[in-house]
């Protein structure tokens, strides 16, 4: 049972305002957390758990606070802040206490629990009749966007490129959407509320609503202080190439497929950002491709103007490595949440603006692209914000300006004369010390001071009886005696006083400064976006000068040609044997055939992300590339069992095509690796069969089909627009040598056989398997003047054929064993 002390009645009022939050009360020296929340931070950080009155109870320093906070948001827990609002030692009864912030994973400002890498997105949704409404903040950088998604498909696949770290829905939602992020709020409905989106006009009502939800939680966790938030900036889903969640894992696109490894992956590849803005913008770009070919083209510009310049591209480099996450630093000052050293990396920032703009201006001739950033780190306004600052902080200030001695010498004559103030009584305390020895006859006699008793004359216990009768006892130790004069105490208090308003005078300065910078937020932004933008373009002309990427170029015509085309991942990790791709109009599919291991689903990838880094603005891996824009990429290479939720490899095989079949266009690009491996060889080649023509003869989106279905490659007999490509390799003996070059024609067969000799099984397995297979090949049907190696499809289906049709006709029971016999010779003569 709980025992109602009037600090427990507080808590637990407190608490119950915030349910869903781990509670950290301010108690002393310590946030405590009191009943199941104890629990949790015992269960979840190892921190002790004890008891208060019968009450559990656990507590963490508040000094270490923001790690354990910080910690508890990375498990997906919020947490409210609560402080005490007067000192204890001031208030008359009960101190007044109120929570200061709701923290929730996706309202984090703390650099502990923020990826550099990553924006930190709190989106919410809302649905309505013509879609469900998408509303994004990253409270970290102020970026506030919303759009509308048509249905369920467009809903997932933009979440997937947002990746949320925290969810609003409506309670009608929560358990429809409830698992598209890792931590999902339920709001009441009433809470989407549009009006608090200021100049909404021409945003549609869903996206309003979803905006709305946002703003009403963060006025709630951040209690007002969000002054950074931009205004609402409506975005188009249409506007860029739409990538489906099962095409960014299956690309690798920012993630590996396989957990833990970190290579592997095309930002990896593409990221040599030397800032956090440039790093989010680039994974940004890498999600969203662009449609419009003049951006992709200015984007293109700007990255070339950087790749003819090697000088240029290092110095740009080394003036880049000194900015700081002005972006994050923009969101802590409009939250409240800038420190000190917050504020010295961003005065050194500013400092460095005009560092990086003279190192852009040296190039020749700037793209327009480049001129715009440059533009903006020019901007007079930001030299005077920097000069709000400039000289105001010591080299190493405190991380806490409560603490003081954070502005340096000089800045202020007040401050200087209290510290001058506090120097003199310093000196005063330490002459007093050798004055007392004198006048007492005690040697050993010290003036000290520690935190808890202040200043003290310590004396050891040989000399006890030679204490002045002035000397009044502080405290006792064991081997001497602590003693306060009416004189030290005097100097005790000047010092106490001079402190305290010098510190009061620092943080005054302080938060004065942050005042003044708060009103040019908004050039802040600009030049942290200018930033992002050239950190974006130097990453990519660095990788393409160092990896030997060559500018795309953009048709009007729907034909795909790739000269010397590579892998950008696979190349950096093993020699690689470049490959051609040619799908001119009127080519719209390619059957891919070849063994296991000989570099189809390489081939595949490759032109897939060659397709997206041209229209996210890179130089690509290629001799030459001359490419159509896209407006979507499908990439459908392999599946891997959703046991969790039930879905077998078929089954999501089959999923991931249908979206395909739903959604793919004649603009759209098509990628499709062993289809129908999940289920019998007849279900999987009737399935793949159809897929392809369905993919060739209606939808004429172009595709690379990679497979093991030897007779899919009769497709091109059917169809004009169907091509057969396979990769060659070179038979020495009983062993096979994979040469990856990807050449017209069908393979001469899988090579399973010698792929599981490479693979290591025992011999006596793979000629047992050899025996076998020559018996199928020996048994199985051919087609005479067929070399292609492909078996052909039965041209009749069972109820076709001419036996069956007889024996439909035949009655047994009227049947004499003769006559039984031979229609049975007759039969088999037809087969």
């Amino acid at each position: 049972m709980v025992k109602r002390t009037p600090m427990m009645e507080q808590y637990l009022r407190l608490k119950a305002a915030h349910p869903d939050a781990i509670l950290f009360f301010h108690l002393g020296d310590f946030y405590e957390a009191f009943f199941e929340d104890a629990e949790v931070l015992s269960r979840e950080l190892d921190v002790v758990l004890t008891a208060r009155n019968g009450n559990p109870m656990a507590g963490v320093p508040i000094r270490r606070g923001e790690a354990y906070v910080n910690e508890l948001l990375k498990r997906g827990y919020k947490v409210a802040i609560c402080q005490q609002m007067e000192d204890p030692a001031a208030a008359t009864g009960l101190v007044r206490r109120e929570v200061v912030r709701v923290v929730t994973p996706g309202t984090a400002l703390d650099d502990g629990v923020l990826d550099s890498g990553r924006n930190n997105y709190l989106c919410a949704v809302h649905p309505d009749r013509d879609g469900f409404g998408i509303a994004a903040l990253d409270l970290s950088t102020g970026e506030f966007r919303a759009t509308v998604a048509a249905d369920r498909a467009e809903l997932e696949g933009e979440l997937t490129r947002l990746a949320p770290s925290e969810l609003l829905l409506p309670s009608s939602l929560k358990d429809e959407l409830g698992e598209l992020a890792p931590a999902v709020t339920e709001l009441p409905d009433e809470r989407f509320d549009p009006e608090l989106v200021e100049d909404g006009f021409g945003i549609p009502a869903p996206a309003l609503r979803a905006a709305g939800g946002i703003l009403a939680y963060v006025a709630e966790t951040q209690k007002g202080l969000a002054s950074h938030i931009q205004k609402l900036q409506p975005y188009n889903l249409s506007a860029r190439m739409e990538l489906d969640p099962f095409t960014i894992r299956n690309l690798e696109l920012v993630k590996p497929l396989r957990e833990g490894e970190e290579r592997g992956t095309l930002i990896r590849v593409l990221d040599r950002t030397a800032t956090g803005m440039g790093r989010r913008y680039l994974r940004r770009a890498i999600l969203a491709p662009l449609l419009d070919r003049s951006r992709i083209e200015a984007r293109l510009d700007a990255v070339e103007a950087l790749f003819q310049d090697e000088l240029a591209q290092q110095r740009i480099s080394a003036a880049l490595d000194e900015v700081h996450d002005l972006e994050r630093l923009t969101g802590k000052l409009g939250t409240g949440r800038m420190g000190p050293l917050d504020l010295l990396q961003l005065e050194k920032s500013l400092g460095q603006l005009p560092k990086v703009a003279d190192a852009l201006a040296a190039l020749p001739d700037l793209p327009e692209a480049l001129a715009a950033v440059h533009r903006e780190l020019t901007d007079p306004s930001l030299e005077a914000l920097r000069a709000e600052v400039s000289g105001m902080l010591v080299d190493q200030p405190p991380a806490d300006a409560r603490d003081g001695g954070l502005i340096r010498p000089g800045f202020d004559a007040t401050l200087d004369r209290l510290r001058e103030e506090i120097r003199t009584v310093r000196s005063q305390i330490a002459n007093l010390e050798a004055k007392e020895r004198e006048r007492t006859g005690i040697p050993s006699l010290k003036v000290g001071y520690n935190r808890v008793f202040g200043y003290y004359i310590e004396v050891t216990k040989p000399h006890l009886a030679k204490v002045p009768p002035e000397y009044h006892r502080r405290q006792t130790l064991t081997n001497a005696e602590r003693f306060i004069t009416e004189e030290l105490k005097g100097y005790e208090e000047r010092i106490a006083l001079a402190q305290e308003r010098a510190v009061g005078l620092e943080l005054e300065l302080f938060n004065r400064a942050l005042d003044r910078l708060r009103d040019g937020i908004p050039q802040l932004q600009r030049a942290a976006a200018a930033i992002a933008r050239l950190d974006f373009f130097l990453s990519l002309a660095i990788v393409a000068r160092r990896n030997r990427y060559t500018r795309p170029r953009f048709t009007d015509r729907h034909a795909i040609s790739i000269r010397d085309g590579r892998h950008p991942v696979v190349e950096l990790v093993e020699e690689f044997v470049p490959n051609d791709l040619s799908l001119p109009e009127g080519t719209d599919l390619a059957i891919i055939t070849g063994p296991n291991m000989s570099g189809k689903s390489v081939y595949l990838r490759q032109a897939a992300l060659i397709c997206l880094m041209a229209q996210i603005g890179s130089f690509v891996p290629a001799a030459e590339a001359e490419l159509p824009i896209l407006d979507r990429i499908f990439a459908r290479v392999g599946a891997s069992d959703m046991l969790v939720s039930g879905i077998s490899t078929f089954m999501m095989e089959m999923l991931e095509t249908a979206k395909i079949l739903e959604h793919a266009t004649a603009r759209s690009l098509v990628i499709l690796d062993e289809m129908g491996r999940g289920t019998s060889t007849y279900d999987g080649l009737s399935i793949a069969w159809a897929v392809a023509r369905e993919l060739a003869g209606n939808v004429r989106a172009k595709t690379l089909f990679a497979t093991h279905y030897q007779e899919l490659t009769r497709l091109a007999d059917e169809l004009p627009n169907v091509i057969n490509l396979h990769v060659a390799v070179e038979e020495v003996g009983k062993e096979i040598v994979f040469l990856h070059r990807v050449v017209p024609g069908v393979a001469a067969g899988s090579y399973g056989v010698h792929v599981a000799r490479l693979a290591g099984l025992p011999e006596r397995v793979t000629e047992k398997a050899e025996e076998i297979l020559a018996r199928f090949t020996a048994a199985a049907p051919s087609e005479e003047g067929r070399s292609d190696g492909a078996t052909p499809i039965p041209l009749f289906g069972p109820d076709d054929h001419p036996v069956v049709k007889q024996l439909r006709k035949v009655d047994p029971n009227t049947l004499t064993p003769l006559e039984a016999l031979e229609l049975l010779f007759k039969l088999k003569e037809e087969l």
